[in-house]
């Protein structure tokens, strides 16, 4: 039987990268989950941004405020993970969100996945797949060491 794989949860507004088989977590409620990872390494990384401050993901719009504020996020937790892992040159990406089930909500959503891809694509990451949820919570797993997202609602 194969030994369970140490767990680190990731809070909202936060990262962990990790450099060995280590499975990092995050509860996902109007937020979203980026995992980071080499195709050939076990480095990766999963940063977890909130979708809107509470109160506010019925508000279709993202602010400049909430743009920047994940730019810098993303680009730091890059920064630090090419600098991690500096042999790394197969970085792959996915996606998995929480939303509630509300029109303007749902296109917050897919705005801010939009705006991340795109962030992925000029850095040279690819983007191999992207998971909305409107169950009102979802745990996510991520083992960067495989590539492997799993969900839970």
């Amino acid at each position: 039987m194969d030994d369970p794989q140490p767990e680190a949860p990731v809070a909202a507004d936060t990262y962990r990268i990790v450099t060995d088989d280590t499975e990092l977590s995050a509860q996902l409620h109007s937020s979203v989950a980026v995992c980071l990872y080499d195709a050939v390494e076990e480095s990766g990384a999963l940063l977890h941004l909130p979708l809107a401050a509470p109160g506010q993901s019925r508000d279709p719009d993202l602010t400049d405020n909430t743009l920047s504020s994940d730019l810098a996020l993303l680009d730091q937790v890059l920064r630090e993970l090419t600098a991690t892992a500096p042999r790394a040159q197969h970085w792959q990406a996915k996606l998995v969100a929480q939303t509630e089930d509300q029109a303007s909500a749902r296109l917050r959503c897919e705005d801010l996945l939009t705006f991340i891809g795109a962030f992925l694509l000029d850095a040279g990451i690819r983007l191999v797949g992207s998971a909305v949820h409107i169950e009102p919570a979802v745990q996510v797993r991520f083992r960067p060491a495989m590539g492997q997202v799993r969900t839970r609602a």
